[in-house]
Order: C-alpha cells, then sequence, then structure tokens
C-alpha cells in the first residue's frame, strides 16, 4: 500500500520438493538431482514430466495464498506478486504465476540497487539472488548498541 509490502507469505513448497522429485524419477541422491537441476543436465521429458507441473503446483499455492490475504483482509487487490527463493529462479515461473493470478509478478533481486565489486561474478550472483534475499536483508540491517 503506497508503495509498501502490506502482506509476505512464505511457502515451504519449494526446490526441495522439486529436487526430490528429480532424485526419484531419475534413480539419483538428493545432491546429484540438484546439480543435474543446476547444470541443466536433465533428461528431455524433465520439462513436461516433472518442471512444468512443478511449476503449475507452485503458481496453484501463490493463488491460494492470495485468496487467503483477501478474504482474512480488507484489501482485494494487489499491485504486484515477488517471488523470492532458490525456485524463484526457475525461468518462466514469473509468467506461469501471473497466468494464474492474473497479477504481474517478478523475480526478487536484492541486488538490483547495489554496487558490485570487480571480484563478484554478476552472472552466478544473479543467478542465486532470489535465494539469498533474508541473507541479504539481514547483511543490511542496523544494530542499535
Amino acid at each position: 500500500r503506497d508503495g509498501n509490502q502490506v502482506y509476505a507469505r512464505e511457502q515451504s513448497f519449494g526446490g526441495n520438493q522439486l529436487t526430490q522429485d528429480v532424485a526419484r524419477q531419475y534413480g539419483m541422491s538428493f545432491d546429484e538431482a540438484e546439480s543435474a537441476k543446476r547444470t541443466g543436465s536433465l533428461p528431455e521429458n524433465y520439462e513436461s514430466e516433472l518442471l512444468r507441473p512443478f511449476m503449475d503446483g507452485l503458481a496453484l499455492e501463490v493463488s491460494r495464498a492470495l485468496q487467503f490475504f483477501f478474504t482474512s483482509t480488507q484489501f482485494n487487490q494487489v499491485d504486484q506478486i515477488v517471488l523470492a527463493g532458490g525456485c524463484a529462479g526457475i525461468s518462466g515461473l514469473p509468467d506461469v504465476v501471473t497466468g494464474r493470478t492474473q497479477v504481474p509478478t517478478m523475480v526478487a533481486n536484492p541486488f538490483a540497487s547495489m554496487t558490485l565489486s570487480s571480484k563478484v561474478r554478476p552472472k552466478s550472483l544473479m543467478a542465486d539472488a532470489p535465494a539469498l534475499m533474508v541473507a541479504c536483508g539481514l547483511a543490511l540491517r542496523r544494530f542499535d548498541s
């Protein structure tokens, strides 16, 4: 409201569930499945068999959270949904959530306004940015003595 966050909800529905599904489907250990997800070295049917249903399920959970918000507050619309967490960076996820909720959706990037050191690999950092929201927030807060 007026540019301020009025609602936040954490969903346990996330990347670990997808990793477990990958491990089960393709007979991998959890670590192997996580690595395969990150490197894109999964079978051709991964997208249709696992990724797309996962994205649809996640969008459904966001839609349910939105409905809960509407029924438990005086608000009846939101301007934007911001996805954070490890799986928020899945290519195409914001479009799937927007399609389900009819609310513009974007991926959080806590580094968008920051100047980065030349020692930082921007591509790697941006890939992990949505998963680093809490860590970044904690690093930026001040402690009063």
